[in-house]
């Protein structure tokens, strides 16, 4: 009676050994496989031409490396000279099957040329190295070489009050290549910079002939942009030559007082820009010959730097009109035109001259900050605050049109009149015989 059992009981016994074995048996042949596999990863090695001549003359420049690897390798491409001495093409690179990967070798190794001679090229993944023979001849060894570069100012302020708002940079190139120039700040941030107009050229391929070369930057501000931040800033000229040599130079300097300046005419008590006087309900004033009309107009910095301003100032004390005569205008006061400096102005209808030929400084010299530059005193209006401006004109003749218009403006010099501040309240003005 107890025999029955125990055959019942061995049946499955012996099968789940059975099955034991061939599920270890069939770990064992997959692992080995897989062993073998890993062990040899790479495949459809070539490497073509094998004698390369990098001189850029377009006949084997260059030779191309390719492989596939089976598995998930990481590869080294590299080559040793008849020295031993190794250079580094690819290092710890990470492969995936089911790609082809091609490497273009151009004769340079750590960003030089290699020497002319034989070297030996290396493909290795896992304990897997295949190698073959390569020749390097009639390689252009010459290096580009940026032999100068110098900065017109180690201290750049975009802000378009021409002083410092551009920074002019000069090099000389020993060789004919690629030459770009660019501001990088301290996270990596880069700026272009462009090359100015001069004698040498660039051929169709964007290379630069050797020579002096001057590029200049302004931040983007000539375009209407916000320019780079304050803060530390290095400035950083490439030069590759046709077979990919380069040579870089680099400059520190510093960004300051960046920003895009702005200013508007700020409205009247009686609701206008310029505060004309004599004028109430109607745009126009009757005036004898030689007689004076004289405007009230305030200036605000909407800006987030400073503005920079020049005489003729009024006289904060007295409160006095600073007066032009029809035929005078801002030179004859000695108030000579100023690149960025910021101006009121009012011009007249039929005027042949100048525009604005009548200009008044922004405030007085109380309400404005000093800045000694050069030895020499520069005026500013700081952000946030506005300036009150009196002026006045004595129309000493008559004009060909009569009656006829004049308004007035907040002018940049030799920059721009925005829209918003251009030809600001205009009125008519009637001149008649005493």
């Amino acid at each position: 009676m107890n025999v029955f059992p125990l055959k019942v009981a061995q049946t499955p016994v012996r099968v789940g050994s059975v099955v034991r074995g061939i599920a270890a048996w069939l770990c064992v042949a997959l692992l080995l496989a897989g062993c073998a596999n890993s062990a040899q990863p790479l495949g459809d090695v070539t490497v073509d031409p094998v004698v390369i001549s990098p001189n850029a003359d377009g006949a084997a420049d260059i030779a191309r490396i390719t492989y596939r690897v089976s598995t998930r390798s990481v590869v080294d491409v590299y080559l040793t000279d008849t020295t031993g001495q190794r250079f580094d093409l690819r290092r710890g690179e990470v492969r995936v099957p089911g790609t082809t990967y091609n490497l273009l070798f151009n004769g340079i190794a750590g960003g030089r040329l290699l020497p002319n001679g034989d070297y030996t090229w290396y493909i290795e993944a896992g304990s897997q190295i295949i190698t073959g023979p390569l020749r390097i001849e009639d390689a252009d060894i010459t290096m580009p070489r940026i032999s100068e570069m110098s900065l017109s100012t180690t201290v750049f302020t975009p802000n378009r009050d021409a002083i410092n708002d551009r920074v002019y940079m000069n090099l000389f190139t020993t060789k004919a290549g690629k030459l770009s120039v660019y501001a990088e700040d301290a996270d990596g941030v880069r700026y272009d910079v462009l090359p100015t107009q001069g004698q040498l050229k660039m051929d169709e391929n964007g290379f630069f002939e050797a020579g002096r070369w001057e590029f200049d930057y302004d931040g983007g501000i000539d375009l209407g942009a916000d320019p780079p931040p304050d803060g530390a800033y290095t400035m950083t000229a490439v030069l590759e030559d046709a077979i990919g040599q380069k040579d870089v130079v680099t400059r520190p300097f510093t960004i300051a007082d960046s920003g895009r300046p702005m200013a508007e005419i700020v409205i009247q008590p009686n609701g206008s820009g310029v505060e004309w006087e004599g004028v109430y309900l109607t745009p126009k004033v009757t005036l004898p010959l030689s007689g004076t009309i004289h405007f009230t107009m305030t200036v605000r910095n909407v800006g987030s730097v400073p503005i920079r301003t020049a005489g003729p100032f009024s006289d904060a004390n007295t409160n006095a009109d600073d007066c032009y005569k029809m035929d005078e205008n801002r030179y004859t006061k000695g108030a000579i035109e100023e690149p960025g400096v910021w101006r009121v102005g009012v011009d007249f209808e039929t005027n042949t001259g100048g525009d604005h030929p009548w200009r008044w400084g922004v405030g007085t010299l109380a309400g404005l900050d000093v800045v000694e530059h050069n030895g020499s005193p520069l005026y500013y209006l700081a952000p946030g605050r506005q300036a009150v401006v009196h002026g006045c004109v004595q129309f000493t003749r008559i004009p060909p049109r009569n009656p006829f218009t004049i308004w007035g403006a907040l002018i940049q010099e030799q920059v721009e009149i925005a829209p918003i501040n251009s030809r600001v309240t205009p009125i008519q003005v009637e001149l008649v015989e005493p």
